[in-house]
């Protein structure tokens, strides 16, 4: 089983279970922008105690729980870590946090295609970019960056700078975003010349 397989069949589990998630990571930044291979995926998953502690049985075959919960350092958010059977693959489930942001991308989550035939949902792009810039500076995670102009590379224009400046400015990351505009924007200006001279 793929790791994208397995990423399915939990997405699928989740879903009939009736569990409100949502896709984050690469596989989020991946669809709004340029694809990279990933090792792992990443959910927010929004369970009560009682939720939780029924997990396990709601896993589908071939994907087990690890028992040491762990935290995402920059939000300080509960992390479970999923093992797929004989795959170096892992899920990472993250506990729905206090975290304003984090509420909000997730009530603003959206249905997408991101796999022929399959909806699911995600963040919006500018959530994207809000958080990997917040992981890029909390984390010192340069491919969070890279990912970050990617997203903008692609989306271009279509985004909603004055959302993603007002949560950039509170989670004091403008200066990343300035970087980040700043790569983007050399394929935004090279896409504009080629539309010109057509």
């Amino acid at each position: 089983m793929t790791g994208t397989d397995s990423l399915l069949k939990l997405v699928s589990a989740f879903e009939a279970a009736g569990v409100p998630y949502m896709i984050v990571g690469s596989y989020s930044s991946n669809f709004y922008g340029i694809p990279r291979m990933t090792k792992d995926a990443d959910l927010v998953v929004r369970l009560d105690a009682q939720g939780w502690s029924r997990l396990p049985s709601l896993l589908p075959d071939g994907i087990e729980l690890e028992e040491q919960m762990g935290f995402e350092m920059v939000t300080a958010t509960q992390r479970e870590l999923l093992r797929v059977k004989g795959s170096f693959f892992q899920i990472e489930l993250f506990r729905l946090s206090e975290d304003a942001h984090d509420r909000m991308r997730f009530d603003r989550r959206i249905r997408q295609t991101i796999f022929p035939g399959v909806e699911v949902a995600l963040p919006t792009a500018e959530d994207v970019i809000i958080q990997k810039l917040r992981w890029s500076r909390g984390a010192k995670r340069p491919k969070d960056f890279t990912d970050t102009v990617a997203v903008m590379q692609v989306q271009g224009i279509s985004l909603d700078w004055p959302y993603i400046e007002h949560w950039c400015a509170l989670h004091d990351t403008l200066d990343v975003l300035a970087e980040a505009k700043a790569e983007a924007s050399v394929v935004w200006e090279a896409d504009e010349l080629e539309n010109a001279a057509d």
